[in-house]
């Protein structure tokens, strides 16, 4: 089995809350975006970052812009248009946990 799809057999599904920043002025008046879902405990960060970021984060126009995803105050990964970067070995995984998506915005 490959590592990305390893996942904590005593813990197969972990609840996480994850918050995210805001895109845009209109954006901000749902902020801090919150949701609760539970995703596969996947060892992989770039696994675990993909599983939460999808169906989550907003469609942003442009191409330049990321997002790093931080895991219980830990930088898991970074998330741009074309590809999610891994930035730890193993997901920091608490008995409760928190996602929160930094937006970084295009710059020119």
């Amino acid at each position: 089995m490959s590592s990305d799809l390893q996942i904590l057999k005593t813990r197969p599904l972990l609840p996480v809350v994850l918050t995210r920043d805001s895109v845009c002025a209109g954006d901000d008046c749902d902020a801090p975006h919150e949701k609760m879902v539970e995703v596969p405990s996947f060892v992989d960060p770039e696994a675990l970052a993909r599983a939460l970021s999808s169906g989550y984060l907003p469609s942003v126009a442009g191409i330049a812009h990321s997002w790093t995803c931080v895991l219980n105050g830990r930088k898991l990964a970074v998330i741009s248009i074309s590809s999610i970067r891994a930035l730890i070995r193993e997901s920091p995984f608490l008995a409760e946990n928190r996602a929160h998506f930094v937006y970084h915005s295009a710059r020119f």
